[in-house]
This record gives C-alpha cells, sequence and structure tokens, in this order.
C-alpha cells in the first residue's frame, strides 16, 4: 500500500562497518559518563541525569558531522537548558507545568543562542523531575554532574572520532586544515559549475528551517554527485589509459646541465626523479630552474639561465649542482587505476601540470599533464558525438 511508504525508513548508504564503529564508541563514551556521575549521585538518579548524554552519545557516533553534534552545540545545549531546567525548578512548584516551561524555554534560548541540541531538552527535564537530591543541588547541578559529564563526553568524542577510520571532528577540522591551501576561487563547490557557498546559503536561507547538515558536508555532497554524473557519462577512462608511457627521468646525481638539455631535447617542461627502484623522490621542472635565477645583477635571462647551468669548476658552490638539490619534494602523485576526473582538482586548484603515474608497486609508471587529459576528453567527445 502507498501509505507505508510514509513510514519506510529511508535508503541506508552506512556501511556495516561504520554502524559497529559508532556503537562501540558510544558503548565507551556512556561508560565513563557512568563512573563519572556515579560519584556524585544516588544510583536511582542516574537514569535521569546521565539519559541525556546517551541520546548526544547517538549524535557524536552515529552523525559526528552534524552541527548538531558540534562541540558549542554539545556544551552550550546542556549548559543552556540546564541552567533553565534549575532555574524553573526554583520558582515553579507544578512539576508538569515546570517541565513544559523548562524544555519550551530551553528550545528557545538553544536556538537563539545557537547551540540547538536536543539532548539539551532532557538535561532541562531532569533537573524538573530528578529526586529532592538534585533539587538540592541547585545551580551546583550544572558543575557536577552536567559540566564534569560535558568534558568527559567531549573529551572522548574528540578522541575517538579523530582516530577511527575516514572520520574527523569538528566538522570544521577539514576546512581549518585545508585553509591554507585554498585558492581564490574556490569558493565555487565544483569547479565546473558557477554555484558558489553563498548560493548554498542563501538556499538554506530560503528553506526557513534547521537542516542538521553542515555547510561543508552539503558541498561535500554536491561534488560527489557532480564527479559521479560525470563519470556516468563519462565512462571509465583511467589515468593509465591516457598517460605518456616513455618518460624521461633523472637520478638524484643527475648534473642540472644534463636535466636543461633533456627538456630542450624532448621540449617536455618536467622531469620526475627516480631512485633505483623507480620510486619518486622529486620532480624538476621548468619554474624550477626560474626560481633560481635571480633577477637582481640586470643582465639578460638568458645570461643568466646558462650561468646556472654551466658547472661550477672547483670543489664549492653556492648553487644547486644535481638534480636532487634543484628537485621539488615531496611529490604530488596519482595511481594509473584512478580516474580521469580525479585530475581536474589537483590541475585546477593546486597549480600542478606535471603529474608522474605510480603502478600499483608504486614505482613510476608514467606522466600526465592538462594536455593529455584535454586529448582524451576530445576525443571521448568526438566518439559520443558531442
Amino acid at each position: 500500500m502507498k501509505w507505508l511508504k510514509l513510514f519506510w525508513p529511508a535508503a541506508d548508504t552506512v556501511s556495516a562497518d561504520e554502524k559497529l564503529l559508532s556503537g562501540l564508541a558510544g558503548f565507551g563514551g556512556i561508560a565513563l559518563v557512568m563512573w563519572v556521575s556515579s560519584h556524585f549521585l544516588a544510583p536511582r538518579d542516574l537514569p535521569w541525569v546521565v539519559a541525556s548524554m546517551g541520546a548526544s552519545a547517538v549524535l557524536f557516533f552515529a552523525v559526528p558531522l552534524g552541527p548538531l553534534s558540534q562541540p558549542w552545540n554539545f556544551v552550550g545545549g546542556h549548559l543552556v537548558s540546564g541552567l533553565i531546567g534549575v532555574t524553573v525548578a526554583r520558582w515553579v512548584a507544578d512539576p508538569v507545568l515546570a517541565s513544559a516551561l523548562a524544555v519550551s524555554l530551553a528550545i528557545t534560548a538553544m536556538y537563539f543562542a545557537r547551540c540547538l541540541h536536543p539532548p539539551g531538552g532532557a538535561t532541562a527535564l531532569s533537573a524538573i523531575v530528578g529526586s529532592e537530591q538534585v533539587h538540592q543541588l541547585g545551580y551546583h547541578y550544572l558543575l557536577t554532574p552536567v559540566s564534569l559529564n560535558i568534558v568527559v563526553m567531549l573529551a572522548w568524542a574528540l578522541l575517538i572520532n579523530n582516530l577511527l577510520p575516514r572520520r574527523y571532528y569538528p566538522n570544521t577540522l577539514r576546512a581549518f586544515l585545508e585553509a591554507g591551501r585554498r585558492t581564490p576561487g574556490e569558493d565555487r563547490i565544483d569547479a565546473t559549475t558557477s554555484i558558489s557557498r553563498d548560493d548554498l546559503r542563501s538556499a538554506l536561507r530560503e528553506i526557513d528551517e534547521f537542516v542538521d547538515v553542515s555547510e561543508d558536508d552539503l558541498s561535500r555532497i554536491f561534488q560527489l554527485s557532480a564527479t559521479h554524473a560525470r563519470r556516468r557519462r563519462m565512462g571509465e577512462i583511467l589515468i593509465g589509459e591516457i598517460m605518456t608511457r616513455d618518460v624521461v627521468t633523472a637520478n638524484y646525481d643527475t648534473p642540472v646541465e644534463t636535466l636543461w638539455r633533456q627538456m630542450g631535447r624532448y621540449k617536455i617542461k618536467g622531469i620526475p626523479v627516480i631512485d633505483p627502484r623507480r620510486r619518486v623522490i622529486g620532480i624538476v621542472t621548468i619554474a624550477d630552474f626560474l626560481n633560481q635565477v635571480k633577477p637582481e645583477t640586470g643582465e639578460p635571462l638568458k645570461q643568466r639561465l646558462l650561468k646556472f647551468i654551466a658547472p661550477t669548476p672547483g670543489l664549492t658552490t653556492d648553487k644547486p649542482e644535481y638534480a636532487g638539490h634543484l628537485m621539488t619534494t615531496p611529490v604530488i602523485t596519482v595511481e594509473e587505476t584512478q580516474h580521469i576526473l580525479d585530475l581536474f582538482p589537483i590541475f585546477y586548484r593546486q597549480g600542478v601540470h606535471h603529474l608522474p603515474v605510480l603502478d600499483g608497486d608504486g614505482r613510476l609508471a608514467g606522466m600526465v599533464t592538462p594536455k593529455d587529459l584535454l586529448v582524451a576528453l576530445h576525443a571521448d567527445l568526438r566518439d559520443n558525438g558531442r
């Protein structure tokens, strides 16, 4: 019957491993909170007070990147709600009215304080329906057990969500770590569209209700969706199919003069530096040469290049003489089994134009450039009649 679809759960895209890890993380968090709270509360009060932390555990370990799970939401939500709960308990004698009033005020206050956290409602309620021992705690209830539980649970969430594979916490951590590597045009969510983060914020404001998905998560979902859509249209074209296999390479002790001559002879602008096992240890590009040529002398560029390239006589030198001295390291690399769409963010955002391609054993298999990518895209469009 069609009406059953209204109550049927949405499709589940979370792996079994992730579900089990979430459950184990919640076990550790609640065990710690129960142990700490047992030192301050009677056994009959533990379920009421710790119940809110159990709800927080679901958010922390099942949806750690959701806005409702973030540190300020957790800390502010519990403290604001606890403060309201204690205050209402002191001034309103009727438990029914006090409970309703405490929860409603907690919701409103959390909204305005930008710390909406659903378990905060339970913290406010616990201050109303708790035993006489809880009532006697008064505002000390905010210190022990609420604040103490907050410290324990937040410390556990920060630890476990940054140790578990494919996780990080809080949800601003990745943006913070990548802030220094962003380029001016990276405000666009996807390099092939004109949709920006401002557009996304405008759409959220137009919805005018709380959406428990962070802006960064929405951006990632959009990017991954766009990537999968392009892959579906283009098919599975792998980097190994478009790369140049006959690669000119250098060793650590290859003279700079030899590198320059090879670039001119083969009309290339980048040479990977490899070790005896063909592991890439660096790369030398035209930019590395130009960076060594100082313009302060007033000499023409050609003369400055010739002086730099020429070997220094004698046993001492004040300039790079070998590939190992001149190369850029570490090197950004890709694997031959990756899809060619993985090249776009590297070429577009990081400004890299020569990418060493590695085989399954981590050895140099080829090189790929923006030109190789354009040739592949042109061939794909031609073959598909577009």
